[in-house]
């Protein structure tokens, strides 16, 4: 099992700088979100520089376009040959937005009979998340295959592994822990995004929201859950200085460990990237 950090968390530093970060801290690696940062790069650049200071445990493809990307189909794909080139094992990506009108987007996934054996390949898993739904009265997704049933039978049907993100599932405020029982029931789980959530706000630090993240641990421990797990927190939830952040990693990480029964303890250090 690989504890990650999503570069997210850390979205105002360099990626490099996130890797270097949760290295000392004591992630095995990180989630590479590509964003803004790579407008009208080709991602490889970036990738060789972050190897340089850690690990690279899974890729998330982009959720907007970017420039040089093509459209959000091309962006996968480009994500998903970086991940072949450097031999990275994990890609996630979102399902198309209705909202938004990405119906060229899901036609394209809908086309692929096996996404393994099409786009994958025996050491790479590629991943979809499941997404949130809104926050009010009403519960409403924007996406297509918002609900977990749809997404699992649609991950099922084109032989696709599934992202599991707690925070997103947790917004559906009902059956919380039965949801998460199914999606690990798929078999189909590689990669579980960790963080709180709580009246309408997502990505907050463990503990500091309602959901059952220890009896979650618990499952994944009980089950025997072999895949990464990916602490995605708002970057606010991580604000201070250098030392406050880190000391905040570190809580967070140990958190997970111990929810998962790993007795090893972590020790942030001072890194040439101070306060």
């Amino acid at each position: 099992m690989k504890i990650l950090l999503s570069s997210g968390t850390l979205y105002k530093k360099p990626p490099w700088v996130a890797a270097e970060i949760a290295r000392r801290v004591g992630f095995d690696g990180i989630e590479l979100v590509f964003g803004y940062g790579l407008q009208g790069s080709s991602g490889e650049k970036e990738i060789e520089a972050i190897l340089k200071e850690g690990d690279i445990g899974s890729l998330h493809a982009p959720f907007y376009k970017l420039k040089g990307w093509g459209n959000l189909f091309e962006s996968l794909l480009k994500t998903i040959e970086l991940a072949d080139k450097f031999k990275i094992p994990l890609v996630t990506f979102h399902p198309p937005r209705w909202l938004d009108l990405e119906i060229g987007f899901f036609r394209h996934l809908k086309r692929i009979r096996d996404f393994q054996e099409n786009l994958g390949n025996r050491f790479l898993s590629i991943t979809i998340e499941n997404m949130p739904v809104s926050h009010g009265f009403v519960k409403v997704g924007v996406y297509f295959l918002s609900k977990p049933d749809a997404l699992i039978r649609f991950a099922e049907a084109h032989n696709l592994y599934l992202t599991l993100d707690l925070t997103h599932l947790g917004t559906r405020e009902k059956n919380f822990l039965e949801d998460v029982r199914k999606f690990l029931a798929t078999n189909r789980v590689k990669n579980v995004h960790f963080s709180d959530y709580a009246n309408g706000h997502e990505h907050l630090f463990p503990g500091k929201g309602t959901l059952p993240l220890q009896e979650v641990l618990e499952t994944l421990r009980s089950t025997h859950y072999n895949g990464a797990i990916t602490l995605e927190l708002f970057p606010k939830e991580i604000e201070g200085d250098f030392r406050e952040m880190t000391d905040k990693l570190s809580q967070a990480l140990d958190f997970i460990r111990k929810g998962l029964g790993i007795s090893e303890e972590t020790i942030p250090k001072e890194t040439a990237y101070g306060v």
